[in-house]
């Protein structure tokens, strides 16, 4: 037993005194999947420019993380049908306060693999929990946000009456989120 104990605390030291360093590389990818029919059929996209503010080397990912923000302008949606962008322009989100979608964020819980993040649309700001990896160099954060959190049924019900036939009369009012970059980790002892 004391071997063990012995064991944990040399380990926990080691990596206690390994320099470590993270370090984001290249663009920021904000991703949303949306649903639509009574069959919750999913419809993925992104956006074209996502402005990234934030740190791009730390000693750790929690200081990497903490306090980055993206800002993206909501008219360069792109889900891989230009029609289907122009509808969701002009029928979702010019349907809402402001033209812009704003996200920061607020707290990285290392051990239970949480990015705290406060999402920004349609003039309110709630706190979103994002599960997140890090795998072979990409973080990638995934969450789910409720239209109705942000007062933007309105803007929902203006999309569904837009695309009703094609929604066979349904719009979700829940819509997965996400973003993804490039974080290269190392550790010298």
């Amino acid at each position: 037993m004391m071997k063990k104990i012995a064991l944990s605390v040399l380990v926990a030291a080691a990596v206690a005194m390994a320099d470590c360093s993270y370090v984001q590389e290249g663009d920021v990818s904000v991703n949303w999947t949306a649903f639509k029919t009574p069959m919750k059929a999913g419809v993925n996209g992104t956006f074209r420019s996502v402005v990234y503010k934030g740190a791009d080397k730390a000693a750790s990912l929690t200081e990497l993380l903490k306090g980055a923000k993206v800002m993206i302008q909501t008219n360069n949606v792109e889900s891989g049908n230009a029609g289907r962008d122009a509808k969701l322009v002009q029928f979702f989100f010019n349907q809402m306060d402001g033209q812009m979608l704003e996200a920061q964020v607020l707290a990285v819980d290392e051990a239970a693999k949480i990015v705290l993040v406060e999402v920004i649309m349609n003039g309110k700001g709630l706190n979103v929990p994002m599960a997140y990896t890090l795998e072979k160099g990409v973080f990638s954060a995934k969450g789910v946000i409720d239209l109705g959190d942000f007062k933007a049924l309105d803007a929902l019900a203006s999309i569904n009456r837009a695309c009703y036939d094609l929604h066979a009369g349904k719009t979700w009012q829940d819509v997965n989120i996400g973003f993804v970059m490039k974080v290269e980790e190392s550790c010298t002892k």
